[in-house]
């Protein structure tokens, strides 16, 4: 087997696994996305009180920035979201448990382990019954979270505070007398007795209640809530994954219970029903002149954006497409074909810029003044952070230039030192550079006219065009920090062919989009193309093949979180969105 597809092969195990079982699309009875959500919803499921529901929901793969490829696999039910925790660089995989009722009751979507992207928190009765204002909402319930109390587990005084739709919170006699039990100093706020009771009962089988629930960020309050349609006094407490409510008229047995976060959430966030299958394929506007298989595709996604010649995802999953005019797009919305419906202008102002790439909330981009990145903090699509990260380099001209990084954070771009023209002849030989600010180190090797790179996990492979001779794309070993040049090339382009984008494919969502190929954008003197080199099992170079034609000069390559391939293609003003088939299954 080619070098190449061993270290991929090796590298896709950390992402494939959380999606390799799953159905190429969703039935109307959603299933499993992952056994492992199977066996965690089985054993909770004999529990006292069911944290999930009867069935599994829709699955998604939803942008984190701290997951390997900046995404992870999530399965929702009605009360709460599984997500497949893989860390980048570890392979380690676990299932956690969204903290939905936070995210809801702060009005903040969490994109990564420290990012986060601001959305109203919903008017929507938390029984999810239609609006009552002596119901709760999570929105109301937002003006009471995260507000720490005194410890009041010394108090004989019965809990007699009460709370409304609108988070109002009044004084009343209590329906019964429920006294604080516990306080949890971690977020600041008490237990009510009956509650630090159930915990001590383990309500929840094998797992904790700080596993199904989190901490408490609320305090507790007396409201109405509606059970088969009926308002009974009951005590509410918001945790950070689901809101806990306690209903002391009803049967013992029935007494304590959790409301349909999961529903709630997804319907907040995506503004559609938990049921609703997904990926939905919608390909664009109709686009006659790209030539592709059967099996697959292609549509208009942007038009008559002038010279787009770079795209990556962002951190919340939209697509940012780089102009050659310098000025750097975001997508925030589809139409009802799939295309793009509106952009909003992320930064402006570079200057000749070569590409981009994306990593833990951050956007870089490469231009004549060497590396900047920007951040948008407060979610309004727009970047208010930016920093220059490097000068001392000057990328190579056009998509040779363009910057990729690994799963460890590691930076690397080809280019020239700074006034290479003021120094020896080999000093302006290009190089490939590795930046770790502040630290910019040349990777070990002579690669001849190298650009553009790839990045796969740690892998770093580069595309060698020397005129005159075929492209070919070689390996570099970043495993230490100090890279060594593979003994031959991986793959080897049609001759007349120049690279300007290469990727790794490693959604798991279609069967006509194999994961581990290797999708690259080149052009001939009268041809665009997308080529692709499928996994192989031989130890010959792997054969380049087309994946689609009809192209004028492609540029860049990103892949959505639905497995949707983006393609920019640069004289045409246009961005191509390559899709399986509607009826693919």
């Amino acid at each position: 087997m080619s070098i190449v597809w061993k270290w991929c092969l090796i590298l896709l195990v950390g992402v494939l696994v959380s999606v390799s079982l799953l159905p190429v699309q969703q039935a109307a009875s959603a299933p499993f996305a992952s056994p492992a959500f199977e066996q965690l919803w089985s054993a909770q499921q004999r529990a006292r009180i069911d944290p999930w529901g009867s069935n599994p929901l829709t699955w998604r793969v939803e942008p984190y920035a701290n997951a390997p490829g900046g995404r992870r696999l999530v399965q929702y039910f009605d009360r709460g979201r599984m997500e497949l925790q893989s860390r980048a660089g570890t392979g380690r995989q676990d299932v956690t448990q969204g903290l939905l009722a936070w995210e809801m009751t702060t009005g903040q979507i969490a994109l990564g382990d420290s990012l986060t992207r601001p959305l109203a928190p919903p008017v929507m009765s938390i029984d999810g019954g239609d609006p009552d204002p002596r119901v709760p909402t999570y929105a109301g319930l937002s003006r009471v979270v995260q507000q720490p109390e005194r410890d009041r587990s010394n108090s004989p005084e019965p809990i007699s505070e009460w709370i409304d739709a609108d988070g109002r919170v009044s004084e009343g006699p209590p329906p019964f007398p429920v006294r604080i039990g516990q306080y949890v100093p971690a977020t600041g706020h008490n237990l009510p007795q009956v509650t630090v009771d159930l915990f001590n009962s383990r309500p929840f089988g094998d797992a904790s209640w700080m596993d199904v629930l989190g901490y408490p960020i609320s305090e507790p309050y007396w409201t109405l809530y509606r059970h088969d349609g009926a308002a009974w006094p009951s005590l509410i407490q918001v945790f950070q994954r689901r809101i806990l409510v306690y209903t002391p008229g009803l049967a013992p047995d029935r007494q304590f219970t959790v409301p349909n976060t999961g529903r709630h959430y997804y319907r907040w966030r995506y503004g559609a029903e938990a049921t609703q299958l997904w990926p939905d394929i919608r390909p664009g506007r109709p686009s006659q002149h790209i030539v592709i298989s059967p099996e697959l595709q292609a549509g208009i996604y942007a038009e008559g954006i002038e010279n787009p010649i770079g795209l990556a995802l962002s951190p919340d999953g939209q697509l940012l497409i780089l102009t050659a005019g310098g000025t750097l797009l975001k997508v925030n919305g589809e139409d009802a074909s799939g295309a793009a419906s509106g952009f909003t202008t992320f930064a402006s102002g570079l200057v000749n810029p070569r590409g981009l790439a994306v990593y833990d909330g951050w956007v870089y981009v490469s231009d004549d003044q060497g590396l900047i990145r920007f951040m948008d903090g407060d979610g309004d699509d727009v970047a208010e952070r930016s920093e220059r990260i490097s000068a001392e380099i000057s990328p190579l001209p056009g998509p040779a230039g363009a910057p990729v990084i690994d799963e460890q954070g590691r930076i690397f771009v080809a280019g020239v030192p700074r006034g290479a023209l003021l120094l020896s002849t080999e000093a302006q030989q290009p190089r490939v550079y590795q930046v770790v600010p502040p630290t910019v180190s040349p990777v070990a090797g002579e690669f001849q006219q190298p650009g553009p790179l790839l990045a796969w996990g740690r892998l770093l492979l580069v595309m060698e065009q020397v005129p005159g001779m075929p492209a070919r794309l070689v390996r570099a070993s970043t495993g230490d920090g100090n890279a060594t040049l593979a003994a031959g090339p991986e793959l080897t382009l049609p001759e007349g062919f120049i690279a300007s984008a290469a990727l790794v494919y490693s959604s798991q969502l279609w069967p006509d989009l194999i994961p581990g190929t290797i999708f690259i954008a080149a052009r001939s003197r009268d041809r665009g193309v997308v080529l692709e080199a499928l996994p192989g099992s031989g130890d010959a170079t792997s054969e380049m093949t087309e994946l689609a034609a009809g192209f004028t000069d492609p540029s860049a390559l990103a892949v959505g979180l639905d497995g949707t391939i983006y393609v920019a293609d640069t004289a045409a003003n246009q961005v191509i969105k390559i899709t399986p088939q509607a009826g693919a299954r």
